[in-house]
């Protein structure tokens, strides 16, 4: 009889460097992909996640820039889900003013 040693490998995914992550900094990477998703989400609304378009609506306030990038998030929001029908705005260039002379 042979003593050998069988090593069991685990079920999973295989780690990334010498040990398991820490809570701590799986959280952190979590929240710097979600920074990027959100920075890349800006003016490309359409391919953003909902995770993203949900975080450029929370920062409505923060300037005029974020308010329109609200507004091309929800309206994506809504295309997507079917509940905001985006129509184009009337142009007022070519229509008429009473008041010019």
């Amino acid at each position: 009889m042979a003593d050998s040693s069988v090593t069991v490998t685990k079920r999973g995914r295989p780690l990334k460097g010498d040990q398991p992550m820490t809570a701590a900094e799986r959280k952190r990477a979590q929240r710097q992909r979600d920074s990027r998703a959100i920075t890349d989400g800006i003016g490309d609304e359409q391919n953003a996640p909902l995770r993203a378009l949900l975080a450029i609506l929370g920062r409505v306030e923060a300037s005029k820039a974020a308010r329109l990038c609200a507004q091309r998030a929800w309206a994506e929001i809504g295309r997507r889900y079917g509940f905001v029908s985006v129509t184009e705005k009337a142009s007022t260039e070519k229509t008429p003013s009473r008041y010019k002379k």
